[in-house]
């Protein structure tokens, strides 16, 4: 995964902007948060990259 792929950052810019208005600044600044936001950035980026197709037998 590319830390700084311009996708993954647009994803962790609106999810840190979320952040900030749903508990202000001082508390969207903690580490704690802040490191559940990158994680949660490079899942939703590593989701979109992939093939939306059937994985399998399906029905």
């Amino acid at each position: 995964m590319n830390d700084d792929d311009p996708a993954r950052l647009a994803i962790l810019a609106e999810l840190r902007r979320c952040a900030v208005e749903i508990y202000g600044e001082e508390r969207a600044a903690e580490a704690t948060l802040q490191t559940a936001l990158a994680s949660a950035a490079s899942v939703v980026w590593r989701v979109s990259q992939e093939s939306l197709g059937p994985s399998g037998d399906e029905p």
